[in-house]
């Protein structure tokens, strides 16, 4: 019905998917090993969230000294509240000062931040590195992959992964099925490899506001679990506030907030006139510390009743905060860097300019479980990066999301040499018939072919902003995994397979796990906020 040919074999003893970070770093440390590798991105190298960030400045925080070893844990363990892995801990902060350096191997020009303000979420203070200039830094990241002559394909999306169970019924991956788009033509092709490396990023793409790139939509978490891999934390996605209005998609500077004198709706109405002066004051001091929501601080209500009013009145861009003039009047550097780089590059002044904020989907803490070498349950295939459930749990310290990437890419790569050494060369191949027969299971008889895929992602970036967002309701959330399973039982991938329609299948089953996963953790924990039956929040 649906005819889709592989049209390439290709072989290699790595593939790499996704050319951010994570997968950079990867290569590169491929590379250095010399580990005939393959790269594939959907977009141009140097992409990804970390390419993405619409701030002056990105931060990564690695570990001290000696004497800071047990703080960093005490600070990791914190904020995650039991819901990551100690040993995937450990090997962050063993290891985190030395993979820096990787960032210098794909382009990019750190420097060390000379204050002494401990990252977000963070009790004590440790180094910091900053990195900026991010389209020159992807320019010097594709001169060098292409100087270490390391085959790749942009334009290229990962749809299937081929594993097969060993004598221990573990599955080992044999290769993967990707398509090509070119010269306005789509090719499938099969990698033959026994390694690959995920640095697909995380599912903040599953909303309509988040501040990720636009191909980032978390589909190759449900490849990795069809292939027999486990996730795990999916409900564990951090918001963080941004702009709206005077212009959309700018991370917002929470540590502004101290200076709000008032947060309304964009009528005028007072959202917090529930408060006295000195319980909105302490809210929004304590508010401005730190960035993402979260349930561990009382301040909290800040981030709830943003979004349940929202919720209630989805005809409103976001809250409309009001200044005091004093904002401008402060000269420490932490505010007179942002407002500056505000003003100058992005053309916003927060007392002349109408604001208005609202949370945005901007880290995701769990996906991928994997181990200390970044391995999944699956023999072969490795997690790199947002993709992975890392060290991350609960909540997240700022500065460690791009940290966790080059530790996992160079302790992955170690992985891959030790099962390159140990394991046989492949002898599997990819049949036609094998590929027909995996087509097979996605055509749906009941398919509407109204649905395009465009549609389908632009209906779960809308359903999940609106009803899986910072304010969950057991009753928004069962209805929304319902909507999810109808969209399901509607769509039929392969009438759009050469306009990401397989693709955002994937991502429409992600998303049902991401919900399933937030109505699975029935207690407020960390970035996760949810409202039970019977409970209220005024």
């Amino acid at each position: 019905m649906y005819p889709i040919s592989i049209s390439h074999h290709i072989e290699t003893d790595l593939l790499i998917v996704g050319t951010g970070i994570a997968g950079l770093a990867s290569c590169v440390e491929a590379n250095a090993k010399q580990i005939r590798t393959v790269l594939i991105s959907k977009a141009p190298i140097g992409s990804g969230a970390s390419y993405f960030p619409l701030k002056a400045t990105l931060g990564i925080q690695v570990t001290g000294d000696q004497d800071d070893h047990a703080k960093f844990k005490e600070d990791i363990d914190r904020v995650a509240q039991g819901m990551n892995n100690p040993k995937i801990v450990q090997a962050y902060i063993e290891d985190s000062a030395q993979a820096v350096e990787l960032l210098e191997r794909i382009g990019f020009r750190p420097w060390k931040r000379n204050d002494n303000r401990p990252a977000c979420f963070a009790k004590y203070a440790r180094p910091i590195y900053l990195i900026n200039q991010w389209k020159e830094a992807a320019e010097r990241a594709k001169q060098i992959i292409e100087q270490q002559q390391t085959e790749y394909y942009e334009n290229a999306t990962l749809l299937h992964i081929v594993v097969k169970p060993n004598e221990s019924q573990q599955n080992v991956v044999q290769g993967a099925i990707f398509c090509h788009k070119t010269s306005g033509e789509m090719q499938y092709i099969f990698c033959k490899t026994s390694q690959i490396i995920l640095a697909t990023g995380g599912i903040a793409g599953l909303y309509k506001d988040n501040l990720y790139p636009a191909d980032v939509i978390g589909s190759s978490h449900y490849i990795a679990q069809q292939a027999g891999a486990k996730l795990t934390n999916l409900e564990f996605i951090q918001f963080i506030p941004s702009f709206v209005e005077p212009k959309y998609k700018v991370l917002f500077g929470e540590h502004t907030l101290k200076y709000v004198t008032k947060v309304t709706d964009s009528q005028g109405n007072d959202l917090f006139a529930h408060l006295s002066p000195d319980a909105f004051k302490q809210m929004m001091r304590e508010r401005s510390d730190y960035a993402p929501f979260s349930v561990d601080f009382n301040c909290v209500e800040f981030d709830l009743v943003m979004m349940k009013h929202l919720l209630e009145n989805p005809q409103e861009k976001g809250v409309y905060l009001h200044y005091s003039a004093d904002l401008y009047q402060d000269q420490e550097e932490f505010y007179t860097v942002y407002l500056n780089w505000l003003n100058n590059e992005v053309g916003i002044h927060l007392l002349r300019d109408k604001v208005a904020i609202a949370p945005f989907a901007h880290s995701c803490n769990g996906g991928i479980v994997i181990d200390d070498y970044a391995e999944s349950d699956v023999k072969g295939l490795f997690a790199v990066g947002e993709v992975s459930s890392c060290i991350e749990g609960a909540n997240r310290l700022g500065g460690n999301s791009v940290g966790g990437s080059l530790v996992f890419a160079k302790r992955a790569v170690k992985r891959i040499l030790q099962n390159l050494a140990q394991n046989p060369p492949l002898t599997t191949t990819f049949s036609a018939q094998d590929w027909e027969n995996y087509l097979a299971t996605l055509v749906n008889p009941q398919g509407d072919e109204s649905l395009s895929a465009s549609q389908l992602l632009s209906t779960i970036r809308e359903l999940m902003a609106r009803f899986a967002n910072v304010y969950r309701t057991t009753e928004n959330l069962t209805a929304l995994l319902d909507s999810l399973k109808m969209l399901e039982q509607r769509y039929q991938p392969l009438a759009f397979h050469q306009h990401q329609g397989i693709e955002i299948y994937y991502a429409l089953k992600t998303a049902q796990a991401v919900v399933n996963a937030m109505l699975q953790r029935e207690t407020s924990l960390g970035s996760h906020f949810r409202l039970k039956e019977n409970e209220s929040f005024a």
